[in-house]
């Protein structure tokens, strides 16, 4: 019971887990009886029904609080990372070891509630689920990889979510606490990491490293396009993306951060002066496999890493040694089909290469082959501005590992898609643009 305590995540997991079984116990049970009432040949089609799990008591009642469940989730989340994360638990160090805590709990029961009680699944759904589940759950099992657990619970809970509303509100949340930790270290009310790294001056600005501020302002940056949508944005919207870039540039000195926000900001360009660039057969095939060749370049460099060649060094130097650490984590560490732990020195920030160390072939089929299904759907759906977002957090998982935290790849949501494979594609548009976009029909194969 103390270990759930402090450290709850494994045991809501299994919880989740657990009541999913039952919930399929339940559906198959639901579905096989009513054939008794009816032609054999309608068990098909009562797979197809959507049903609130163990019973439709409360029906209403638990439809109106799903939306909130999430919303509070998604926003205690942001708190818990991007505020009592800081260096502020230096400052209030009972924040950080009873806060966290209580928000944990708060944050897990919240998305639970939300995907046993408060979510209507079919029978595809419902298995679909919990074979990403089951897996996924094996593998955290192993490897203690909290982000990854969480970005799966994210994804699960957002199903039937207006997400655009819930966005509003983590936004703001995020926002605010960036500040205030930003703005605190400048003050000197709490502490900050300052060193002059490779001839430049680096702040953390209240975090304890560089790189996490430099993620925050780019998710901070994601989370601002997706609610502006790529058709709406000004000329002062691309100075607010100018002046987060140099920001990122001139104070942690975040390279993946920085290099991340300027092509965020030339893709949206490109968008926004030519809308169908997006639109060409071969132009969505390319960008959907993007997750797949970064994966294999990743792979590819690190096992032919050479540091006597010149090409190899300087494309090493340019990504801040993540070639030469792949190739020194794939060399020592043992392979693992169902995760491991991590070495105590195992430094490989190369999301592609890290989660096939710590998490496995299947884990990692399962988290790339995800993305490149969200980004297929998107683009055929034509949100453009959630596509280049997410092809923007691939972009930066060659270098970091923040592509699966939930608080800053506000992405993560929309693989509710790919995991339930609904008729339409969530994403972060407006209501009236949504109708809009499908009066006119998506782009189809």
């Amino acid at each position: 019971m103390h270990s759930f305590i402090i450290d709850c995540l494994y045991g809501y997991a299994d919880l989740a887990v657990l009541g999913l079984a039952l919930a399929c116990v339940w559906y198959a049970w639901q579905t096989l009886r009513r054939p008794m009432e009816a032609p054999w040949f309608g068990l098909g089609r009562q797979l197809t029904v959507q049903r609130q799990l163990f019973g439709g008591w409360l029906g209403g009642a638990r439809q109106t609080l799903a939306p909130w469940l999430f919303a509070v989730a998604a926003a205690v989340y942001q708190f818990e990372i991007f505020f009592v994360n800081s260096l502020y638990r230096d400052r209030l160090p009972w924040l950080f070891e009873y806060g966290t805590m209580a928000l944990d709990h708060l944050v897990a029961l919240c998305l639970l509630g939300k995907i046993l009680f408060c979510t209507r699944y079919d029978g595809r759904q419902l298995a679909a689920v919990f074979c990403v589940l089951f897996v996924i759950r094996w593998v955290f099992m192993n490897n203690h990889d909290k982000w990854m657990m969480m970005a799966l619970l994210f994804a699960l809970a957002a199903k039937d979510v207006p997400l655009r509303r819930a966005l509003k509100l983590v936004f703001p949340v995020g926002a605010l606490s960036v500040g205030v930790v930003a703005l605190s270290s400048v003050t000197g009310v709490i502490d900050t990491m300052q060193e002059l790294g490779t001839g430049r001056y680096r702040n953390s600005f209240g975090y304890g490293w560089y790189n996490f501020f430099g993620a925050c302002l780019l998710g901070l940056a994601l989370m601002y396009v997706c609610l502006r949508g790529a058709k709406r944005l000004k000329w002062f919207d691309f100075a607010l993306l100018a002046a987060l870039a140099l920001l990122c540039n001139f104070g942690p000195d975040s390279r993946a951060a920085t290099m991340c926000l300027a092509l965020l900001i030339a893709a949206l360009l490109v968008v926004r002066v030519w809308p169908g660039v997006l639109r060409p057969l071969p132009v969505r095939l390319l960008l959907t496999a993007a997750p797949l060749l970064a994966f294999a370049a990743s792979m590819g460099l690190a096992l032919g890493w050479n540091p006597e060649n010149p090409l190899l060094a300087r494309l090493d130097g340019l990504l801040s040694t993540r070639i030469s650490l792949g190739w020194e984590g794939l060399t020592t560490m043992p392979f693992a089909i169902a995760g491991q732990m991590p070495g105590e020195e195992m430094l490989v920030d190369n999301a592609y290469l890290h989660y096939w160390i710590v998490a496995g072939p299947v884990a990692s089929a399962l988290i790339w082959l995800g993305f490149a299904l969200l980004v297929w759907r998107l683009l055929k759906e034509g949100l453009a501005a959630e596509a280049v977002c997410c092809l923007v957090m691939l972009c930066h998982a060659t270098m970091e590992t923040h592509v699966m935290w939930a608080c800053v790849n506000v992405t993560i949501w929309l693989l509710c898609g790919v995991i339930f494979w609904p008729r339409r594609q969530p994403g972060f548009e407006k209501e009236e643009e949504k109708e809009k976009i499908h009066s006119k029909g998506v782009v189809t194969i």
